[in-house]
Order: C-alpha cells, then structure tokens, then sequence
C-alpha cells in the first residue's frame, strides 16, 4: 500500500498548544515498515523531518515546518510476569501514555502510577524523560527500540545508552535526533512500592499505605487542580524546567529570599523549584498579556488563552525569564521544544 503522505497540513490540531503554521509534507505512520517508507520518502527528497508524538511538548513555529511531519500511531502492548514480582511491559511508541499508565495500574503493576495524567504518547516519554510527583520515565525504561530514519536500522538503546537526565535523553541530541522510536520496554513490579515523597501525597497517606487506584486517582487529583485542561485550552504544561545551580548561587540567592526551598542534588549543584520563584519571589503567577499567561493555579504552566500566536508565546516566555533573571540572576530554560521552519 502507498504511504498516504498529505501536503499542507496545518499543525494546530497535532500539538496542545493549539498553535503553528502548516506542514510541507505530513504522513500517519501505522506500522514499522510506514516508518520506514516514510524515512525513505524524507531521503528522496531531501527534506527536514519532525515526528509529533501526541505534541504535547511542542511549540510549532507560525511559519510551519518545510519538511515531512510524522505523526505516530504505532499500536500495542504486552505484559511479561516475571518468576519474581518484576513485571515486563513492551508498549509501541503510539500508545496514549495516559491509558498505559491506567492499564497498569487496573492490573496491579506498580511504577507508572505517579506519572498518571501526563499527555502525550509513550513514544514521547523517553525523549523527555518526563517526570512528575518523585518518578522519572526513566528510572523504569529497560531499553528503548528504535528506527534509523537515514539508515533504516534497528537499534536498541540499554537505558545507559538513552542518556537519561533532567528532562534529557540521547533522542533530543543531534547524536539521537534521526531515530524514530517504535517501542519501549518497563519495568513494573507486583511488589506493593508506593513512592509518596511528593508533599501533597504524603499528606495524604499519613501512617497508611495506599493502593494503586488511590494514588492514581490522588494525583489525578492534584494534577486537576493545578494543570489547565489542555484539551479546552492551549497548554504544553510546565512550560520551563527547574533550574539547577551551583551551590555559591543558591547560597546567594537564600541571602535574599531565605525561604526559598532548595534540594541538593550532589556534585555541589542545587535544584530550585521554578514554581516557587515565578509564584512567590516574582509574583507572576496568574500573570497575562493578551491572550498568553501564566496559569492562575501554577505559575510554571503558560497558558495559551485565546488564538495566540506562537511568537507571541516565545515573546511572552522571554519577557518571563527577564523578570527571573533580573530577580534572581538564575537563567532559566523552556521543557517545551520549539520548532523552526527550516
């Protein structure tokens, strides 16, 4: 069957920012061997290529994308008990990350429940090493399978190879930005392993320990009273990272606001929780300029209110890091990915 590639698509609709200019060329992969007709048909004509993975994460430039947009739609899971508690899932890249994470959850698998209600695919998880209430994606990847979109190879990345850092992967990197990812392999476990370091959990389950359906439906919760909806209004949620600073800066920083938390995250380096400057040294949360602003209930979010524009979102979040910086003197950097033209 002939690979089904469009032109002229817009994008607003394939990201959650519900932003962005028209695709030159844009295709849904289904399988393996579209992904792989779809690399080919990028070769032959020279083009740029963008792989959108629910584009959750995603700020599209007005002007398009002059290349091949890939929107995947892999399909598939698997469970694996092992003679142990351990549990193996083998889940394609397409999935809705959120259903996996309910799925597991139904069947009493623990280790994806505190990332419930992340958007986006699975295909997407790696390469942000997406994290939320003390879990990483990547404390729990096994192993990454993927396409070589220039060569057509398979190539499995061991967790070591994926480079997993602070919402960092080998797959944001020139290194891995060729590699179109088709699966992903976890590590869950039957084994009853709540990790309830986040405050607002440990309040709740004080002396208790909670199932899986109640931490679930907890931080769906928490999550409902601080992350707008992204599918009423436009949202890639947390819009920056959390810095991390020498420790000289975050001594710094506390001789003017002493209250300010810190965590020490080894090496002499210190991470600063973003929200709490933006909120309570900045004063910006709930802040807005026409039709772009910080999210009323959590100022990490930015929320695209109206038909903004995405330059009027990079100008908005370049007015924010100016306000940071000339408070704190900390740089701080966008979790979204802008895309350019090209």
């Amino acid at each position: 069957m002939a690979l089904d590639v469009r032109e002229n698509i817009s994008l607003k609709e394939y990201t959650t920012f519900k932003t962005g200019g028209v695709a030159r060329y844009f295709v849904e992969v289904k399988t393996e061997e579209e992904v792989i007709e779809a690399g080919h048909f990028a070769k032959q004509n020279d083009l740029p290529l963008l792989i959108i993975c629910g584009g959750s994460n995603l700020l599209v430039s007005d002007e398009g994308f002059a290349g091949l947009v890939m929107i995947n739609s892999l399909k598939g899971s698997k469970y694996l008990e092992g003679e142990d508690d351990s549990v193996l899932l083998e889940v394609a890249s397409g999935e809705v990350f959120d259903e996996v994470v309910a799925e597991s959850v139904s069947r009493g698998y623990w280790g994806l429940e505190n990332l419930s209600a992340i958007p986006g695919t699975v295909g997407a998880t790696p390469v942000q090493n997406v994290g939320a209430y003390g879990c990483e994606i990547g404390d729990l990847i096994l192993q990454v399978e993927a396409i070589n979109l220039y060569t057509n190879n398979k190539k499995i990345f061991t967790n070591s190879q994926c480079k997993f850092g602070y919402r960092e992967s080998i797959f944001k990197t020139e290194e891995g930005n060729n590699f179109f990812i088709t699966k992903v392999f976890l590590k869950l476990s039957k084994e009853v392993s709540p990790k309830l370091s986040y405050a607002d959990l440990k309040k709740q389950f004080v002396d208790y320990i909670p199932t899986l359906p109640e931490i679930r439906n907890s931080i769906i919760v928490i999550r409902s009273k601080k992350f707008p909806d992204w599918k009423v209004v436009g949202t890639a949620g947390s819009f920056f990272k959390n810095p991390i600073i020498t420790s000289k800066q975050a001594d710094e920083l506390l001789a003017v606001y002493p209250e300010v938390p810190v965590y020490h995250t080894g090496a002499g380096m210190v991470k600063i929780p973003l929200g709490y400057l933006l909120d309570k040294v900045c004063g910006l949360k709930g802040y807005r300029q026409g039709k772009v602003g910080l999210y009323k209930e959590q100022a990490l979010v930015l929320v695209n209110y109206g038909d903004a524009t995405t330059n009027e979102i990079k100008n908005f979040a370049n007015e924010i890091s100016e306000i940071v910086f000339a408070k704190t003197k900390i740089n701080i950097s966008p979790e979204v990915r802008f895309i350019e033209k090209l």
